[in-house]
């Protein structure tokens, strides 16, 4: 048992890791130096985050009891 397993999923909203990746895009473009590496390693990093809650969904079936089928 590794510790990956033993640390549960966090649920984090995705308009606030958009709000993140856009925040540090424009931090990035705006600034120079080592500002603007790091919230641009921020900004793929959220990115990132972003594209792999994306992945984890898995789509549900529709209830029949929704649309009002009923056996």
């Amino acid at each position: 048992m590794s510790i990956a397993d033993s640390i549960p999923p966090a649920r984090v909203s995705r308009l606030a890791l958009l709000i993140l990746v856009a925040a540090g895009a424009l931090v990035s473009i705006a600034t120079e130096g080592v500002l603007s590496h790091f919230s641009g390693g921020f900004a793929v990093g959220a990115g990132a985050a972003l594209v792999l809650s994306r992945l984890g969904l898995v789509p549900q079936e529709p209830d029949s009891d929704a649309k009002g089928n009923r056996p």
